[in-house]
């Protein structure tokens, strides 16, 4: 039987409206709040796996990702410096075909504004500039303290799920280390440039550039990582663009004149970690709270989707006992999350070599054929969260 208080979620971002939609496909209650006053765009682009496609496919929002997104043909990796492609991993109908759902790549405010219509539309209550301040476990569940529009109240629920981001709140309250800065950062922005319909990864000596369309109107979404100073901030602040163009100075000039078409450029340091617990008791995390990943796999946005998924199942396993749904929920989690994190910090190291490193890098990337190329993406993009 469903639990008799609601599941509240804390942060309407992916992760917590694809979780409050998944429930309430299983008939569970919740409520979500948001301290944002309305949905805005944080980032850009967004790059949707199969394993994250199939779980949005599943909620029958397919149809509308792919009128706002798009399916691209491939995946280069190139040497930035000279130019010269290295390998390509094929997507559109191959990756369907081999990994049972489609490859996105989809504005990060559009696949939000999908969740959030699909969320009140099942009847999810989402209330904007509402603050999560505390919360203290109940023998019943949680007392959540809020503050918004109205003032202070609290709000009584048989469990509550951060899905906070990286300086999540709930993390905090349970214990909860603070992320790490990785030494890197991410520097973001979007030209009007149009151009193939595809990843491309320019990889060079210490740094590394990711490029990708947003959508069929020729928007690209350009992702340059560099090493940065520790920030005590998980937020973007304004780049420097001279400062970028300095890091990839000798590189080729497809490069340069990609960097040199955007107008303005936000840099966000990069951070690792994450809890060593996800739950207690009638609490847990989900997405960047319970596990900021670095971005060199893609896959923060997926995971977030992924846990939603799991997290909704083991809830309509149990709804009457969400202490064990949670418990159960990071058992099924923890090992399949330490497996990314791993994988995307060895990417970074593997895009950002120099020297002989490099050279054995490169050598291996042509020799690998495509078919090697895509089975070293079966474990990540052929999973079924569940």
């Amino acid at each position: 039987m469903p639990a008799a208080r609601p599941i509240l979620i804390a942060g309407a971002g992916i992760g917590g409206l694809t979780l409050a939609i998944s429930m309430a496909r299983r008939g569970i209650e919740t409520a979500v709040i948001e301290r944002a006053p309305r949905l805005e765009e944080v980032g850009a682009g967004l790059q949707i796996s199969p394993n994250a496609s199939r779980v949005l496919d599943r909620l029958g929002l397919g149809p509308e990702l792919d009128e706002d997104g798009i399916h691209p043909d491939c995946i280069r990796l190139i040497d930035g410096h000279s130019g010269r492609p290295l390998a390509q991993i094929p997507l559109g109908f191959s990756a369907e075909r081999r990994w049972g759902a489609p490859y996105r790549l989809i504005h990060r405010a559009h696949l939000q504004t999908i969740l959030a219509r699909a969320a009140t539309d099942a009847g999810v209550p989402i209330r904007l500039g509402t603050e999560l301040v505390d919360f203290d476990e109940t023998g019943h569940g949680v007392a959540a303290h809020l503050r918004g529009p109205g003032g202070k109240k609290t709000v009584e629920a048989a469990g509550l799920v951060g899905a906070d981001g990286t300086r999540s709140l709930v993390r905090t309250k349970l214990g909860g280390e603070a992320p790490r800065f990785s030494g890197y950062s991410a520097w973001r922005a979007t030209v009007q440039l149009g151009g193939r319909r595809e990843t491309g990864i320019w990889i060079g000596r210490g740094a590394h550039l990711i490029t990708y369309p947003l959508d069929r109107s020729g928007t690209l979404n350009l992702v340059a990582v560099t090493r940065g100073a520790a920030k005590n901030t998980g937020y973007a602040s304004p780049g420097r663009r001279d400062e970028l163009l300095q890091a990839f100075a000798d590189w080729a000039p497809p490069v340069q004149t990609l960097l040199k078409s955007a107008a303005a450029w936000a840099n966000w340091p990069l951070y690792e970690g994450g809890a060593t617990k996800w739950s207690e008791s009638a609490v847990t995390l989900i997405g960047d709270a319970a596990h900021p990943l670095l971005p060199h796999m893609a896959q923060g946005a997926a995971m977030a989707i992924e846990d939603a998924a799991v997290l909704a199942a083991r809830l309509g396993d149990t709804p009457h006992n969400p202490l064990l749904a949670f418990r159960d929920y990071e058992t099924a989690r923890s090992k399949r999350i330490a497996a990314v994190q791993a994988a995307s910090r060895r990417n970074g190291t593997i895009f950002r070599m120099g020297g002989p490193g490099a050279f054995a890098r490169d050598t291996a990337l042509r020799l690998m054929g495509q078919d090697r190329l895509m089975a070293r993406f079966d474990w990540l993009y052929g999973y079924r969260a569940q």
